[in-house]
């Protein structure tokens, strides 16, 4: 035989080394993997503490110049046909979060301006710090059309969403149901909220500013036309610019009334759902982040106990807070 022919012989894989090769670089895909998901998630979970740290930074700069944070809701007047006077908190805090010229289009005169426009509308803008990388939103905006039967038509349009919410305290929800809890009122945020740094008199360090809301519940979207006909998707909860009626505080605020990373149940009923929608909760394994009313960012287990969740939901309910929380 040729030696050249031998040589060719000698420099090809038998099918035997090639399957060996393949098995070794499966199993360091294997190893590394988990390892390559971990540092991603880490990442994700640092540029969301990031997001809050600067969001509560911009209600603590509109302290400083109005001598209060900001209203949770203030529920548009109508003047005739026209819905005037409409804000919220984050609406509020845009100049404070680099969105200066956003703030400048609000129309308070009459917020149905701020709808016109499709997905160029004032409020269908999606603002990058209003998001978290882990939140698994299905969408950045979403249109609310006359299948929201709950919602005036006035407000029908395109909406951007937000992975994060200001803390309403115990309930955020005004349900005027018979027979359902109304809202508390004692947070940081609710309707015509007025709340001041001294006004926590359980301390700013022990008390919850913002916090995480998380999009996904196959129960909450499978249950929803039943129990609330024309109410949104839970993709849909978190429209930065919603306004129109009391129920918008709900898409601004969030509450300590179920766990964190609180999911419906099967077998949930009207409340659970009310319960959900306004739940903190994150993508981040464990937990979710909260910017805390002194500025200061945690990372806050979903095994809390409920009693600490609640004391840290409260401005003033003089409930006492572990230091290891």
């Amino acid at each position: 035989m040729p030696q050249s022919f031998q040589s060719r012989r000698r420099g090809g894989f038998t099918l035997i080394e090639l399957v060996v090769v393949v098995g070794i670089i499966a199993v360091l895909i294997g190893f590394l993997l988990p390892a390559v998901l971990k540092v991603r998630a880490a990442a994700a979970r640092t540029q969301c503490q990031n997001n809050l740290k600067q969001i509560a930074l911009a209600a603590h700069l509109y302290h400083d110049s109005k001598g209060k944070f900001p209203p949770g809701l203030r529920v548009p007047v109508m003047v005739g046909d026209r819905p005037t006077g409409g804000t919220n908190l984050l609406v509020e805090l845009l100049p404070h979060l680099e969105q200066g010229n956003l703030y400048g289009e609000w129309d308070l005169k009459d917020n149905r301006n701020n709808v016109k426009g499709e997905r160029n509308a004032t409020q269908a803008q999606v603002i990058k710090i209003l998001l978290c990388p882990s939140d698994a939103l299905p969408e950045t905006v979403t249109q609310l059309t006359a299948a929201n039967v709950n919602a005036p038509q006035w407000s029908w349009g395109f909406y951007g969403l937000s992975s994060y919410g200001g803390n309403a305290g115990t309930r955020a929800s005004p349900v005027t149901l018979p027979n359902l809890p109304h809202m508390s009122r004692d947070g940081i945020f609710y309707i015509d909220s007025r709340v001041r740094i001294e006004d926590i008199k359980d301390g700013p360090s022990n008390t919850f500013l913002f916090g995480e809301r998380y999009h996904r519940d196959p129960q909450y979207d499978l249950l929803r036309p039943v129990l609330w006909p024309g109410g949104g998707r839970i993709g849909q909860a978190g429209m930065w610019g919603f306004v129109a009626g009391v129920g918008a505080i709900g898409q601004v605020t969030l509450h300590t009334a179920v766990p964190i990373n609180y999911q419906m149940p099967p077998d949930g009923d009207l409340l659970d759902y009310f319960n959900r929608g306004c739940a903190f909760g994150s993508g981040h394994p464990g937990g979710a982040n909260f910017a805390l009313a002194d500025g200061h960012m945690r990372f806050v287990s979903d095994s809390i106990s409920p009693q600490t969740l609640h004391a840290l939901g409260t401005r003033c309910g003089g409930d006492l807070v572990p230091g290891d929380f």
